[in-house]
């Protein structure tokens, strides 16, 4: 996939994205609560969009939120809404990202945009400090999200493979402790190994 492709298919929905994306709130709330952020940390929330799961994240109390984005229409949109001192927003490629040490990393419904899982996951170990945690979520099915990808996003998603394939990608890093692959969710979740 190209990622100019997939920055300009963003950009171009960013105005009218949260009117066209529901998000469930009791969802929203339980996958939140399963990202087991703790007072006082760092967080990383990847490919934030508009900032939906932000806010849920918020009600944790970490000292800090880094919402990263690479469409700038997103990150546009997002700082319209989260006027938060504990959160800031940056239009930029996650591989781009130099600042490590976080305790916590999350994608929320976006992982389907990340074509090299691999990079992906050798990318976060190095962002997120030893035992910190990482959260790949969806609240909708794989089959879902796989069927409306299919139907006008196939140019920037690839398909999300059964929740047992797709971790084995994050075991060689991550100790993982969450797998979900049902009707409600999607999720696979861990902690940073140390070395």
């Amino acid at each position: 996939m190209d990622t100019n492709i997939i920055r300009d298919f963003f950009d171009q929905r960013a105005s009218h994205w949260d009117e066209t994306c529901f998000h469930d709130p009791n969802r929203l709330a339980a996958i939140a609560a399963l990202a087991q952020i703790h007072a006082g940390d760092r967080v990383l929330d990847i490919a934030c969009g508009t900032g939906v799961f932000i806010p849920e994240l918020l009600r944790y109390e970490p000292a800090s939120v880094l919402g990263i984005d690479f469409s700038t229409g997103m990150i546009r949109a997002a700082k319209q809404k989260l006027h938060d001192s504990r959160v800031r927003l940056e239009a930029a490629d996650l591989f781009d990202l130099t600042e490590t040490g976080f305790d916590a990393a999350t994608i929320y419904s976006a992982y389907p945009h990340f074509p090299d899982k691999e990079k992906l996951v050798e990318k976060l170990f190095s962002l997120l400090r030893p035992g910190g945690r990482v959260l790949i979520a969806h609240s909708e099915s794989r089959h879902t999200i796989n069927g409306r990808h299919h139907q006008g996003a196939q140019a920037v998603s690839i398909p999300l493979r059964p929740v047992q394939e797709e971790a084995a990608v994050w075991e060689r890093r991550f100790t993982l402790d969450i797998l979900a692959d049902t009707e409600s969710f999607y999720l696979i979740s861990g902690t940073r190994k140390e070395g």
